[in-house]
């Protein structure tokens, strides 16, 4: 028992300013306290004056936009290759010689 009386008597001795244990404890405060500080001016920052998400946002609308044109350009582009082919479709040339056409081969 006197020697946990001991022991906590000398407790309060380590905890007074200019020893080792003071010095860690108020160090691991002031750096909670300072990174709690960047954290919230972080997410002010962010909250109130980041426009680089807008930015980002804008430039992928725009590429969305360009992939549904080129999207459309190349529909619109197999769309004029289909129908020139079905204008050079000639159905009399897919039939044998002297034979009978097919009515799957019209159009």
């Amino acid at each position: 028992m006197a020697a946990i009386k001991r022991m906590l008597s000398g407790i309060p001795g380590h905890l007074q300013p200019g020893t080792f244990v003071y010095s860690l404890g108020f160090g691991a405060a002031a750096g909670a306290t300072l990174g709690g500080l960047e954290y919230g001016y972080r997410h002010i920052h962010i909250m109130l004056w980041d426009t680089e998400r807008e930015k980002l946002q804008s430039r992928m609308r725009y590429l969305e936009k360009q992939v549904v044109f080129n999207k459309e350009q190349e529909a619109e582009g197999k769309a004029h290759y289909l129908a020139s082919l079905a204008q050079e479709y000639d159905p009399v040339a897919t039939r044998m010689p002297a034979g009978k056409l097919d009515d799957k081969m019209r159009l």
